[in-house]
């Protein structure tokens, strides 16, 4: 199998056309490799505006794309098959710095042929969750693509960041230096119908307390100190989460429980957070005050 490594680029605004937000796509890149992970081709297109002639403020002054460029750029539909091309006909994974990149890609279908499925899209691999992995490092985290450069050595004097070429590029001198070869071929996911339920699933906080979904036992916690249940006062959504305050009679010590419940593709998955409440410091006597007096 070989690996097509992508990054891109895209202008985000409101517009009529998409009757909404949308991001559409300006600039790709892509590195081929091969199976010993060594780069045979480079492929990179600046693509012409369709929906959206105005370049926000954010995009010009991250990636310094000017309209002139995008003015001589090609269309959506011929990258896809310039892409296709480069891409070939035997099996290839394609691999992307997050989702991020792999969802905008899949709104651009939808947008342009009416679907959203990628027709190279055969095999998948999210990069940064790959690479978070292999360096130790928690996904709640998401570790940026340049830290990711700077904390793997990666020299970055010659490349142009946020300019989809070289941040493929970048991307495949990660994945040459975090990947295990049999660990790759396993993280490498099809894409059939399940992955993209999966993949457009919206993970949703649950704010009803009442919902069946709710379990209950998850709002029961005990004292750190002694063992004890926690006697606990109402249950209220606050900040994306239920939240109480929690009494321990035997040490008397006061507490906040925080679960938040959230529905995900899986299934529902229950976060818990307990911690002490400090009796606030007494105000500091004025001491000038009082030799005066």
């Amino acid at each position: 199998m070989q690996y097509i490594v992508a990054d891109l680029e895209w202008n985000g605004s409101y517009t009529k056309k998409a009757h909404g937000y949308f991001n559409e796509i300006i600039e790709v890149g892509a590195v081929k490799l091969d199976e010993s992970l060594r780069i045979t081709d480079r492929y990179q297109a600046v693509i012409r505006p369709a929906v959206s002639k105005k370049l926000s403020g954010v995009v010009t002054d991250l990636t310094s794309i000017t309209a002139e460029e995008l003015a001589d750029g090609t269309d959506f539909p011929t990258m896809v098959r310039e892409l296709s091309a480069f891409i070939g006909d035997g099996p290839a994974a394609l691999l992307t710095w997050s989702t991020s990149d792999l969802l905008v890609l899949m709104e651009n279908c939808r947008f342009f042929f009416g679907q959203q499925e990628i027709p190279f899209l055969h095999y998948y691999l999210d990069l940064q969750a790959y690479a978070q992995t292999r360096m130790g490092i928690s996904a709640a985290q998401q570790l940026g693509l340049a830290r990711a450069g700077e904390l793997l050595e990666i020299p970055e004097d010659a490349l142009s960041l946020h300019r989809a070429p070289d941040d493929s590029l970048l991307t495949a001198h990660i994945l040459q230096k975090v990947c295990e070869p049999d660990g790759l071929a396993r993280a490498v996911q099809p894409a059939d119908e399940e992955f993209y339920r999966r993949i457009t699933f919206k993970t949703t906080v649950i704010s009803d307390i009442r919902d069946p979904q709710v379990r209950r036992s998850e709002l029961d916690f005990s004292c750190p100190e002694c063992g004890r249940g926690l006697r606990a006062g109402e249950w209220r959504f606050h900040h994306r989460a239920f939240c109480a305050e929690l009494h321990c009679p035997d040490c008397r010590k006061d507490y906040c429980g925080r679960v938040q419940f959230r529905i995900r593709y899986e299934g529902v998955e229950c976060r818990r957070k307990l911690s002490e409440k400090r009796p606030k410091p007494e105000p500091e006597e004025n001491t000038e005050a009082a030799a005066a007096v």
